[in-house]
């Protein structure tokens, strides 16, 4: 007798196991809110460098938070030889290029263009006619 409990105690673990696997409810769920999130850890909400010389205005990038920051730099004497992209939104911020030894800072880039130009093969062409001329920007006016 205790076998056959033993069988029918096993079938109905089995039967409810695979039962408990076939059935596909969601026993978590998450709502997705669709709000934008400010600046987190982040001071550069306030920061206009459009007064500000070249100098200043590098000196007050690199001495604020962004919430989103990238760079690159290249071995090379002449053309673009670094690029930094800093963002307080994730959707547009300051591009600071150093081209032919010398540094621009762009205003309001998208950060699309940003991300276009470090995946381009040809990052001066890119610079050329994505950035260069349809963007706002400081440079040294010494020259």
């Amino acid at each position: 007798m205790t076998k056959i409990v033993r069988d029918i105690m096993r079938n109905a673990v089995i039967t409810m196991v695979l039962t408990m696997l076939c059935i596909n409810v969601p026993v978590f769920s998450q709502v997705e809110h669709n709000y934008e999130v400010g600046p987190q850890s982040a001071n550069c909400d306030t920061l206009d460098i459009t007064s500000y010389t070249l100098g200043e205005a590098i000196s007050a990038i690199d001495h604020t938070t962004f919430r989103y920051q990238q760079q690159f730099k290249i071995s090379r004497t002449y053309g673009i030889m670094s690029a930094r992209f800093y963002s307080c939104d994730g959707n547009s911020g300051y591009l600071v290029i150093k081209v032919d030894k010398k540094d621009v800072i762009y205003l309001e880039v998208p950060e699309t263009k940003w991300k276009g130009m470090i995946s381009s093969v040809d990052i001066n062409g890119f610079y050329d006619t994505e950035i260069k001329g349809n963007y706002n920007f400081i440079k040294d006016t010494s020259d």
